[in-house]
């Protein structure tokens, strides 16, 4: 397959158009009850590679977080709750939100199989940091920011990812059957509008 063909469909929007509202309720919780965080020192649990390069990630776009928040972001940790909700239906291989996902936020990604790793779906939400006007609140006319304004939510705490090879619904249509999607759950949501991410 031709790899300048994937980038131009990477390029031309193959991530979900940021939904501006709430991802879950209209109000936003100061805190949420931890749900099966196995993420934290000292949490019992072994993260996998993938999750912890979707940690690894979301944490370094906190960390970069421009203008700089103060005080800084808290790092994300796992979810296992989340991570079981992402798993559910990214087996579903429909790219289109979760409309059962509870109070969780959402972040998807397609692609076709070895477009890209782990590291570099975290990278293309992450990128939109370009078109977010944080002044102003809003993206720049015409694009997305949402899943960037979601992995900066200091509300967020923790995060639960799931990935999935499909051969069924592919949003590149039939000449590409076989595709993959991701799927990141964040608890608390974020995206409340006439909100800033902090």
């Amino acid at each position: 397959m031709n790899r300048s063909f994937v980038r131009r469909l990477l390029a031309l929007g193959l991530l979900v158009p940021w939904l501006s509202t709430g991802c879950g309720s209209d109000e936003p919780t100061e805190e949420d009850p931890p749900s099966g965080d196995a993420g934290t020192p000292g949490g019992g649990e072994t993260l996998s590679q993938f999750a912890k390069d979707m940690l690894d990630g979301h944490n370094a776009t906190r960390a970069a977080a421009k203008p700089v928040p103060s005080p800084a972001l808290a790092p994300l940790t796992w979810d296992t709750n989340a991570e079981k909700v992402a798993k559910a239906y990214a087996a579903r291989c429909e790219f289109k939100h979760n409309a059962d996902r509870g109070n969780l936020g959402e972040n998807l990604y397609a692609a076709t199989p070895n477009a890209v790793d782990t590291l570099g779906v975290v990278k293309g939400w992450s990128d939109e940091i370009t078109d977010y006007n944080y002044a102003a609140n809003s993206c720049a006319q015409g694009k997305m920011c949402g899943h960037y304004t979601q992995i900066v939510w200091r509300n967020t705490k923790r995060i639960g990812c799931a990935t999935q090879t499909c051969t069924t619904n592919s949003p590149f249509g039939a000449q590409w059957p076989k595709w993959q999607l991701w799927v990141c759950n964040y608890a608390p949501p974020g995206n409340y509008v006439g909100e800033r991410p902090y």
